[in-house]
């Protein structure tokens, strides 16, 4: 297999050297604090957003449902191809959260390093997160609102 199919299959250091730098590192005891609270925060955001996820999935196919029973050409449907839309768009961001990410050889071999990546790694993760909740959020409006309008007496 290609080395850079491997690495993008993989997507971690997987060298003798990554090892040995692994081997060599031995964390101050002030610093655990700061890297496993660093790699809870990641693992929240793990689960939030397999949790969203699966909300998100809920919304498409709530979508799916009504747009199927709606008659064609009802003034609702454009809320409810936006929702989906929406829907859709917040799933795949929430697929950007949960991601693998290892600590590669350079960090280990500079451990003053680690920390400002992770806290890197973990504000792009939450201002996705967050980007995702919104827009998982406007998709539940807009489905409300087209099941509404096309209720007898909107």
């Amino acid at each position: 297999m290609r080395s850079w199919l491997r690495q993008g299959i993989f997507q971690g250091p997987q060298s003798r050297t990554h090892l040995e730098a692994l081997k060599r590192l031995q964390p101050e005891p002030q610093d655990m604090y700061a890297h496993d609270y660093l790699y809870g925060c990641l693992s929240v955001l793990d689960s939030k957003a397999q949790v969203l996820l699966g909300y998100d999935g809920f919304l498409v196919s709530a979508a799916t449902v009504v747009l199927t029973v709606l008659p064609g050409g009802a003034p609702s449907t454009a809320l409810l191809v936006a929702a989906l839309v929406a829907s859709g768009l917040s799933g795949a961001l929430s697929l950007t959260v949960v991601s693998v990410h290892w600590t590669d050889t350079y960090d280990l071999e500079h451990p003053q390093a680690i920390f400002p990546r992770l806290l890197e790694v973990r504000n792009r993760r939450t201002l996705r997160y967050r980007l995702s909740w919104g827009i998982a959020q406007i998709a539940s409006v807009l489905l409300v609102c087209g099941v509404l309008v096309h209720l007898p007496g909107w």
